[in-house]
């Protein structure tokens, strides 16, 4: 049972539920459903840290599928490449997984 469970019972907000088990004496104090409940996430940076000094220094790539629907020339993937320093942005069908680096090549030159 988590903290916020007890806490609505003892402040009788919640009505008509029944308690099974055994709760803790102290709801005020800290025990292990409450720890998992109140982590933390970081903050999400709206400006990359990351130096980016000409094109090509960093490239970001995804590869998406297998499709449920066979896509454009009979392809059931697709590869994203996106240029760190210019944000120029690829999309490239692909056929299987295999062909990501001679598509990364291709995109390259």
């Amino acid at each position: 049972m988590t903290c916020s469970v007890l806490r609505l019972q003892d402040l009788l907000i919640v009505t008509g539920m029944e308690m099974t088990g055994d709760a803790p004496d102290d709801i005020d104090g800290e025990y292990e459903a409450c720890l998992k409940g109140k982590t933390t996430q970081n903050v999400i940076l709206k400006k990359s840290d990351v130096e980016n000094p000409r094109r090509l220094h960093r490239i970001y790539s995804d590869v998406y599928g297998p499709f449920d629907v066979e896509g454009y020339s009979r392809c059931w993937y697709f590869v994203t490449f996106i240029d760190g320093f210019s944000h120029y942005i690829r999309v490239k069908p692909i056929k299987s997984k295999d062909e990501v680096p001679r598509a990364l090549i291709e995109w390259i030159t």
